[in-house]
Protein backbone atom coordinates (compact mmCIF):
# COMPACT_ATOMS: atom_id res chain seq x y z
CA UNK A 1 0.00 0.00 0.00
CA UNK A 2 0.97 3.47 -0.87
CA UNK A 3 -0.01 6.26 1.24
CA UNK A 4 1.41 9.51 1.11
CA UNK A 5 0.33 12.28 3.54
CA UNK A 6 0.23 15.79 3.25
CA UNK A 7 -1.13 18.41 6.54
CA UNK A 8 -1.63 21.94 6.88
CA UNK A 9 -2.29 24.12 9.52
CA UNK A 10 -3.78 28.06 9.56
CA UNK A 11 -2.45 29.00 12.79
CA UNK A 12 -4.13 31.26 14.64
CA UNK A 13 -1.29 31.40 17.80
CA UNK A 14 2.25 30.63 17.97
CA UNK A 15 4.14 30.06 21.23
CA UNK A 16 6.49 33.40 21.98
CA UNK A 17 9.32 34.52 23.77
CA UNK A 18 7.87 36.48 26.61
CA UNK A 19 4.97 39.02 26.13
CA UNK A 20 5.31 39.42 22.21
CA UNK A 21 2.62 42.46 22.68
CA UNK A 22 1.19 44.73 25.03
CA UNK A 23 -0.55 47.74 24.99
CA UNK A 24 1.44 49.72 22.97
CA UNK A 25 2.96 53.08 24.08
CA UNK A 26 1.04 56.65 22.15
CA UNK A 27 1.95 56.03 18.64
CA UNK A 28 4.11 59.38 18.06
CA UNK A 29 3.11 61.52 15.47
CA UNK A 30 5.54 59.86 12.72
CA UNK A 31 3.57 56.96 12.86
CA UNK A 32 2.67 56.37 9.04
CA UNK A 33 -0.10 53.67 8.40
CA UNK A 34 2.65 51.93 6.75
CA UNK A 35 5.50 51.90 9.26
CA UNK A 36 6.48 48.37 10.45
CA UNK A 37 5.98 47.63 13.89
CA UNK A 38 9.18 45.93 13.45
CA UNK A 39 11.12 49.27 13.04
CA UNK A 40 9.01 50.76 15.81
CA UNK A 41 6.99 48.70 17.82
CA UNK A 42 5.00 51.69 19.00
CA UNK A 43 3.36 51.74 15.88
CA UNK A 44 1.76 48.28 15.91
CA UNK A 45 -2.14 49.54 16.63
CA UNK A 46 -1.59 52.55 13.93
CA UNK A 47 -0.49 49.64 11.64
CA UNK A 48 -3.11 47.16 12.41
CA UNK A 49 -6.01 49.56 12.23
CA UNK A 50 -9.19 49.54 14.40
CA UNK A 51 -11.45 46.68 12.91
CA UNK A 52 -10.79 43.06 14.00
CA UNK A 53 -10.92 41.59 10.60
CA UNK A 54 -8.35 43.74 9.07
CA UNK A 55 -6.18 44.00 12.48
CA UNK A 56 -6.29 39.88 11.95
CA UNK A 57 -5.26 39.89 8.49
CA UNK A 58 -2.69 42.55 8.76
CA UNK A 59 -1.16 40.69 12.00
CA UNK A 60 -0.97 37.88 10.68
CA UNK A 61 0.68 39.01 7.28
CA UNK A 62 2.98 40.92 9.57
CA UNK A 63 4.79 37.64 10.88
CA UNK A 64 4.48 35.82 6.96
CA UNK A 65 8.40 35.17 6.92
CA UNK A 66 9.93 36.55 10.52
CA UNK A 67 11.55 34.42 12.67
CA UNK A 68 10.12 36.28 15.62
CA UNK A 69 7.03 38.36 16.50
CA UNK A 70 6.89 42.01 16.74
CA UNK A 71 8.78 42.68 20.27
CA UNK A 72 7.50 45.20 22.73
CA UNK A 73 11.30 46.80 23.94
CA UNK A 74 9.53 47.49 27.68
CA UNK A 75 8.46 44.28 28.17
CA UNK A 76 9.52 42.53 31.65
CA UNK A 77 12.38 39.67 30.92
CA UNK A 78 10.80 36.47 29.99
CA UNK A 79 13.30 34.42 31.71
CA UNK A 80 13.87 34.17 35.30
CA UNK A 81 17.47 35.81 36.35
CA UNK A 82 20.31 32.30 36.15
CA UNK A 83 17.52 30.54 33.83
CA UNK A 84 18.49 30.09 30.15
CA UNK A 85 16.88 32.13 28.03
CA UNK A 86 14.27 30.16 25.60
CA UNK A 87 16.27 28.05 23.28
CA UNK A 88 13.72 28.13 20.25
CA UNK A 89 11.38 30.80 19.04
CA UNK A 90 10.09 29.58 15.68
CA UNK A 91 9.26 26.62 13.37
CA UNK A 92 10.48 23.59 12.54
CA UNK A 93 11.06 22.73 16.59
CA UNK A 94 7.63 22.26 18.05
CA UNK A 95 8.48 24.06 21.20
CA UNK A 96 10.32 27.04 22.46
CA UNK A 97 11.42 25.09 25.67
CA UNK A 98 12.06 21.20 26.41
CA UNK A 99 8.37 19.80 26.76
CA UNK A 100 8.72 17.99 30.25
CA UNK A 101 4.89 17.81 30.74
CA UNK A 102 2.41 17.99 33.08
CA UNK A 103 3.32 21.39 34.02
CA UNK A 104 3.95 25.16 32.64
CA UNK A 105 7.13 25.74 32.34
CA UNK A 106 8.72 27.45 35.37
CA UNK A 107 11.20 30.31 35.15
CA UNK A 108 10.40 30.92 31.67
CA UNK A 109 6.80 31.72 31.39
CA UNK A 110 4.82 35.25 31.49
CA UNK A 111 0.81 35.39 31.87
CA UNK A 112 -0.20 36.02 28.70
CA UNK A 113 2.71 35.24 26.82
CA UNK A 114 1.47 33.37 24.04
CA UNK A 115 1.33 35.26 20.63
CA UNK A 116 -2.03 34.87 19.14
CA UNK A 117 -2.93 36.77 16.50
CA UNK A 118 -6.54 36.46 17.35
CA UNK A 119 -5.45 38.27 20.62
CA UNK A 120 -4.15 41.16 18.63
CA UNK A 121 -7.03 41.32 16.57
CA UNK A 122 -9.68 41.94 19.83
CA UNK A 123 -7.60 43.53 22.23
CA UNK A 124 -8.89 47.32 20.89
CA UNK A 125 -12.48 45.44 21.56
CA UNK A 126 -13.84 45.51 25.34
CA UNK A 127 -13.74 42.08 26.07
CA UNK A 128 -10.61 41.98 24.17
CA UNK A 129 -8.80 44.57 26.81
CA UNK A 130 -10.30 42.83 29.90
CA UNK A 131 -8.94 39.85 28.53
CA UNK A 132 -5.29 41.34 28.20
CA UNK A 133 -5.68 42.89 31.50
CA UNK A 134 -6.53 39.92 33.08
CA UNK A 135 -3.98 37.49 31.12
CA UNK A 136 -6.57 35.59 29.54
CA UNK A 137 -6.04 34.49 25.92
CA UNK A 138 -7.89 32.31 23.49
CA UNK A 139 -6.19 30.87 20.21
CA UNK A 140 -5.87 28.06 18.12
CA UNK A 141 -5.75 26.52 14.53
CA UNK A 142 -7.68 24.82 11.57
CA UNK A 143 -5.30 21.52 10.63
CA UNK A 144 -6.61 19.76 7.55
CA UNK A 145 -5.19 17.03 5.35
CA UNK A 146 -5.90 14.38 2.63
CA UNK A 147 -4.13 10.92 1.41
CA UNK A 148 -3.25 9.01 -1.61
CA UNK A 149 -3.86 5.00 -1.37
CA UNK A 150 -4.30 1.92 -3.45
CA UNK A 151 -6.71 0.44 -0.64
CA UNK A 152 -10.29 2.17 -1.19
CA UNK A 153 -12.03 0.30 1.67
CA UNK A 154 -13.72 3.19 3.16
CA UNK A 155 -13.64 3.82 6.30
CA UNK A 156 -10.40 1.82 7.59
CA UNK A 157 -8.54 0.95 4.85
CA UNK A 158 -5.44 2.19 5.69
CA UNK A 159 -5.32 0.35 9.40
CA UNK A 160 -3.50 0.22 11.02
CA UNK A 161 -1.84 3.54 9.96
CA UNK A 162 -3.58 6.12 12.05
CA UNK A 163 -4.37 9.98 11.88
CA UNK A 164 -4.85 8.93 7.71
CA UNK A 165 -6.73 5.57 8.33
CA UNK A 166 -9.16 5.65 5.56
CA UNK A 167 -7.87 5.79 1.97
CA UNK A 168 -8.47 8.57 -0.15
CA UNK A 169 -10.24 11.10 1.71
CA UNK A 170 -9.52 14.82 2.13
CA UNK A 171 -10.12 15.09 6.09
CA UNK A 172 -10.45 17.70 8.61
CA UNK A 173 -8.08 16.71 10.97
CA UNK A 174 -8.78 18.47 13.81
CA UNK A 175 -9.70 22.48 14.74
CA UNK A 176 -8.80 23.26 18.58
CA UNK A 177 -9.34 25.95 20.16
CA UNK A 178 -7.77 27.41 23.71
CA UNK A 179 -8.38 29.36 26.18
CA UNK A 180 -6.18 29.55 29.09
CA UNK A 181 -4.16 31.68 31.24
CA UNK A 182 -0.29 31.34 32.29
CA UNK A 183 0.35 31.67 35.50
CA UNK A 184 3.60 33.71 35.72
CA UNK A 185 6.42 31.99 36.67
CA UNK A 186 9.43 34.61 36.26
CA UNK A 187 8.43 35.95 39.24
CA UNK A 188 9.31 34.76 42.63
CA UNK A 189 7.25 37.29 44.66
CA UNK A 190 3.52 35.68 44.71
CA UNK A 191 1.62 32.54 44.32
CA UNK A 192 0.11 32.48 41.07
CA UNK A 193 -2.30 30.35 39.04
CA UNK A 194 -3.16 29.38 35.54
CA UNK A 195 -6.11 27.44 33.69
CA UNK A 196 -6.69 25.93 30.30
CA UNK A 197 -9.62 25.19 28.56
CA UNK A 198 -9.28 23.27 25.56
CA UNK A 199 -11.68 21.82 22.76
CA UNK A 200 -10.88 19.73 19.89
CA UNK A 201 -13.26 18.50 16.43
CA UNK A 202 -12.73 16.88 13.85
CA UNK A 203 -11.40 13.20 12.43
CA UNK A 204 -8.37 13.56 15.35
CA UNK A 205 -10.42 13.26 18.07
CA UNK A 206 -10.86 9.36 18.38
CA UNK A 207 -7.04 9.56 19.56
CA UNK A 208 -7.51 12.27 22.41
CA UNK A 209 -10.98 10.73 23.87
CA UNK A 210 -10.96 9.22 27.31
CA UNK A 211 -14.35 6.71 28.07
CA UNK A 212 -16.40 9.99 29.60
CA UNK A 213 -19.95 10.56 29.46
CA UNK A 214 -19.53 13.48 26.64
CA UNK A 215 -17.64 11.89 24.29
CA UNK A 216 -18.12 7.65 24.20
CA UNK A 217 -20.79 7.20 22.17
CA UNK A 218 -19.53 9.14 19.12
CA UNK A 219 -16.89 7.02 18.59
CA UNK A 220 -18.24 3.77 20.61
CA UNK A 221 -21.27 3.89 19.92
CA UNK A 222 -21.53 5.40 16.46
CA UNK A 223 -18.01 5.82 14.84
CA UNK A 224 -18.43 9.29 13.83
CA UNK A 225 -15.66 10.41 11.18
CA UNK A 226 -15.71 13.84 13.17
CA UNK A 227 -16.32 14.22 16.56
CA UNK A 228 -15.77 17.01 19.65
CA UNK A 229 -13.53 16.17 22.55
CA UNK A 230 -11.96 18.43 25.37
CA UNK A 231 -8.39 17.03 25.83
CA UNK A 232 -7.31 19.67 28.33
CA UNK A 233 -8.86 21.20 31.00
CA UNK A 234 -7.13 21.93 34.31
CA UNK A 235 -5.89 24.51 36.69
CA UNK A 236 -2.41 25.28 38.24
CA UNK A 237 -1.37 27.11 41.65
CA UNK A 238 2.29 27.97 41.11
CA UNK A 239 4.41 28.38 44.68
CA UNK A 240 7.91 30.24 43.66
CA UNK A 241 8.77 29.91 47.36
CA UNK A 242 9.24 26.44 47.73
CA UNK A 243 12.92 25.64 46.61
CA UNK A 244 13.04 27.09 42.85
CA UNK A 245 9.34 26.55 42.04
CA UNK A 246 6.53 24.30 42.78
CA UNK A 247 3.75 23.82 39.96
CA UNK A 248 0.31 22.14 40.99
CA UNK A 249 -1.79 21.12 38.35
CA UNK A 250 -5.16 19.85 38.65
CA UNK A 251 -7.61 18.23 36.13
CA UNK A 252 -7.30 16.60 32.23
CA UNK A 253 -3.97 17.18 30.86
CA UNK A 254 -1.24 15.87 28.55
CA UNK A 255 0.39 12.61 29.24
CA UNK A 256 3.40 13.26 31.61
CA UNK A 257 5.80 10.80 29.78
CA UNK A 258 5.90 10.87 25.35
CA UNK A 259 7.41 12.30 22.69
CA UNK A 260 4.81 12.84 20.08
CA UNK A 261 1.74 14.69 20.15
CA UNK A 262 -1.93 14.53 19.08
CA UNK A 263 -2.48 18.63 18.78
CA UNK A 264 -0.84 19.97 15.62
CA UNK A 265 1.72 22.76 16.33
CA UNK A 266 3.62 19.94 18.51
CA UNK A 267 4.41 17.85 15.72
CA UNK A 268 7.20 17.31 13.88
CA UNK A 269 5.20 15.36 11.12
CA UNK A 270 1.70 14.82 9.96
CA UNK A 271 2.01 11.50 10.58
CA UNK A 272 2.76 9.32 13.26
CA UNK A 273 4.00 6.18 14.76
CA UNK A 274 1.47 3.01 14.73
CA UNK A 275 1.83 2.37 18.35
CA UNK A 276 0.52 6.05 18.93
CA UNK A 277 -2.64 5.01 17.86
CA UNK A 278 -2.71 3.34 21.05
CA UNK A 279 -0.23 4.85 23.09
CA UNK A 280 -1.03 7.15 26.70
CA UNK A 281 -2.30 10.60 25.67
CA UNK A 282 -4.19 12.16 28.78
CA UNK A 283 -4.49 11.51 32.17
CA UNK A 284 -6.54 13.00 34.90
CA UNK A 285 -5.67 13.67 38.48
CA UNK A 286 -2.93 16.15 40.80
CA UNK A 287 0.61 16.45 39.23
CA UNK A 288 2.91 18.25 41.11
CA UNK A 289 6.26 19.72 39.46
CA UNK A 290 9.49 20.89 41.72
CA UNK A 291 12.02 22.97 40.37
CA UNK A 292 14.87 21.59 42.73
CA UNK A 293 17.10 23.51 40.98
CA UNK A 294 16.98 25.45 36.97
CA UNK A 295 18.66 22.50 35.84
CA UNK A 296 16.68 19.78 37.82
CA UNK A 297 12.64 19.26 37.83
CA UNK A 298 11.32 16.31 40.20
CA UNK A 299 7.60 15.07 39.37
CA UNK A 300 5.10 13.25 41.01
CA UNK A 301 1.39 12.93 40.96
CA UNK A 302 -1.52 10.52 41.46
CA UNK A 303 -3.31 10.23 38.37
CA UNK A 304 -6.74 7.86 37.15
CA UNK A 305 -5.12 5.92 34.62
CA UNK A 306 -4.03 6.10 30.81
CA UNK A 307 -7.36 8.13 29.14
CA UNK A 308 -10.02 7.03 31.77
CA UNK A 309 -12.73 8.62 32.66
CA UNK A 310 -12.12 9.88 37.17
CA UNK A 311 -16.11 8.92 36.86
CA UNK A 312 -15.55 5.26 36.24
CA UNK A 313 -13.12 4.59 39.24
CA UNK A 314 -15.05 2.40 41.09
CA UNK A 315 -17.76 1.75 38.91
CA UNK A 316 -19.03 -2.11 38.39
CA UNK A 317 -20.86 -3.92 35.65
CA UNK A 318 -22.79 -7.17 35.51
CA UNK A 319 -20.51 -9.97 34.23
CA UNK A 320 -23.13 -11.62 31.48
CA UNK A 321 -20.50 -14.80 30.71
CA UNK A 322 -18.18 -15.55 34.03
CA UNK A 323 -15.21 -17.26 32.64
CA UNK A 324 -11.60 -18.16 33.58
CA UNK A 325 -10.60 -14.52 33.03
CA UNK A 326 -13.02 -12.96 34.42
CA UNK A 327 -14.78 -15.20 36.66
CA UNK A 328 -16.97 -12.95 39.18
CA UNK A 329 -20.33 -11.60 38.27
CA UNK A 330 -19.03 -8.16 37.55
CA UNK A 331 -16.47 -6.57 36.92
CA UNK A 332 -14.99 -3.25 35.94
CA UNK A 333 -16.62 -0.62 33.44
CA UNK A 334 -13.71 1.03 32.99
CA UNK A 335 -10.28 -1.02 33.62
CA UNK A 336 -8.20 1.54 33.28
CA UNK A 337 -9.88 4.09 35.56
CA UNK A 338 -7.21 3.26 38.87
CA UNK A 339 -5.48 5.73 41.04
CA UNK A 340 -1.53 5.36 40.00
CA UNK A 341 1.15 7.28 41.70
CA UNK A 342 3.38 8.69 38.96
CA UNK A 343 6.69 10.38 39.39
Amino acid sequence: MLNIKWGASAILATAAIGSAWADPATPPPNCAGSTSPYANYACLDTYLGDDVLTRLFRYENLELGQSVPPMDPTAPSSHRDGWLATPESTPPIPFTEFPYGGTTSIGVTRTGSVDSPLMVAISNTGIGSWMVENGFQIYGWVDAGFNISTNSTKPGGNAPISYAYTPNTVQLDQFVLYFDRFPDTVQTDHVDWGMRLSAIYGENYRYTFSYAPFTTDQLLKHNNVNGYDFPMVYGEIYVPQVADGLMLRLGRFISVPDIEAQLAPNNYMYSHSFSYAFDNYTNEGLQASLAVTPQLMLQAGVNVGTEAWIGHLNDRVHNPDPNPLYPGSTFKKDPGARAVQRS
